[in-house]
């Protein structure tokens, strides 16, 4: 299902009715303070973050860049 709309110089009704929607629907979700779409995400309940491994990831990117070095450098 489309709506054809044809390009005119003044905007046509649809499209006054479309981005006065769009304002409203704006102005609505601005007014939102306390919505943080990830931090208060149900998903991430009871969740923590990496900070007892942090290391782990860093030494593994760390041997990654090494090797990547030896192998340009023995080619």
């Amino acid at each position: 299902m489309g709506i054809l709309v044809e390009k005119d110089e003044d905007h046509s009704e649809l499209g006054r009715r479309i981005s006065a929607d769009l304002r409203e629907r704006a102005q609505r979700s601005s007014k939102q303070e306390d919505y943080d779409g990830v931090e208060d995400s149900e998903m991430l309940r009871n969740t923590s973050k990496t900070n007892r491994f942090s290391w782990f990831w860093f030494i593994l990117f760390f041997l990654a860049a090494v090797s990547l070095v030896i192998i340009f450098i023995v080619s």
